[in-house]
């Protein structure tokens, strides 16, 4: 009985293509996880938009100095990353 040394060519195949599907595999987590990572970046940069608007509101001299306590409604309107809000926004002493 004879030694064989090395793999045929089948193996060499199959070998090639499971590393292609392994790689292929990692790339599209790759990429998957670069368009994520650039949405929540985007959404962050609404979160602080929305947040300034909502503080702005708050700290507004006719929101602070009013008579007696009162909620205001403000609707902020949607991004391509976020859907519309309305924040009730308390003010007055």
């Amino acid at each position: 009985m004879a030694w064989h040394r090395g793999g045929s060519l089948v193996e060499l195949v199959v070998a090639l293509v499971l590393l292609e599907l392994a790689g292929a595999a990692a790339l599209a987590g790759a990429l998957t996880a670069d368009r994520l990572g650039r949405r929540a970046s985007r959404g962050a940069r609404s979160d602080n938009l929305r947040w300034e608007v909502y503080r702005g509101a708050e700290t507004a001299p006719a929101c602070r100095t009013g008579p007696a306590p009162r909620l205001t409604l403000m609707v902020l309107p949607a991004t391509p990353e976020r859907d519309s809000l309305t924040l009730a926004v308390r003010c007055g002493p």
